[in-house]
């Protein structure tokens, strides 16, 4: 897959009773298309599934590089996906969401190894799931602030080194804020990590580029300023 294409290829799947069916690459198609979540980038491979209960889906060629997930859950019980690679070690696994009931938000995450992947769902209800890999996304500059609610990402954002961040949560469970930094080779940051009702600031270096992970049960704001 060429981190520099300017198409997304985008492959439907239905999930059945735990059997997947996709189209063939003679049905595939390529458009233009925007990244999930809040933030912005230019045309990225995108998957799109959905199904209802526990199930795996068709193999998909990802690169060692962020992957946007963006989801629905209409379920009572535990909603877990995860990215599992054929090529690599368990321990580049990727694990893209673990909530539980019904949802609807989006992540980021890291793919650590090149090659053939397949996502595992656990769930007990009907799901929807697309992910996204951009290949050259826009950066955005500081400073920056966002609100949101739930499960959500930033970005991607030009950090560059110390960076003051402050936030505020008005849920009842974790509040997380963590960057995904675009560079595969480099260490995420965990900015905030707390529980229930939150208001305060913090400084971390955050060096390069990232996107920014939220991780909430309620409403949220950020502020980034170098």
């Amino acid at each position: 897959m060429n981190r520099r294409a300017y198409a997304a290829l985008i492959v439907g799947s239905v999930v059945t009773g735990g059997v997947v069916s996709g189209r063939s690459p003679e049905e595939q198609s390529a458009t233009e298309s925007p990244a999930s979540g809040t933030g912005t980038s230019d045309p990225a491979e995108r998957w799109t599934f959905s199904g209802s209960g526990t199930a795996t889906t068709d193999e998909l060629d990802l690169n060692a590089a962020p992957v946007t997930a963006t989801f629905a859950h209409e379920g009572e019980s535990n909603f877990i996906v995860e990215l599992l690679t054929l090529e690599g070690e368990s321990y580049e696994d990727v694990s893209l969401v673990s909530t539980i009931g019904r949802v609807e938000g989006s992540q980021v995450a890291e793919v650590r190894a090149d090659g053939a992947h397949v996502v595992n769902v656990d769930a007990d209800g009907p799901w929807e799931l697309t992910l996204e890999q951009p290949t050259d996304p826009d950066v955005g500059a500081l400073p920056t602030e966002a609100t949101g609610a739930g499960l959500s990402f930033l970005g991607p954002i030009g950090f560059d080194g110390p960076t003051e961040t402050t936030g505020s949560h008005d849920g009842e469970s974790n509040f997380i804020v963590e960057t995904v930094p675009l560079d595969p080779e480099a260490f995420g940051e965990i900015v905030f990590n707390e529980v229930g009702r939150f208001e305060g600031s913090t400084t971390a270096r955050i060096d390069g580029p990232a996107f920014v992970n939220v991780v909430a049960d309620g409403e949220w704001d950020l502020s980034f300023a170098p």
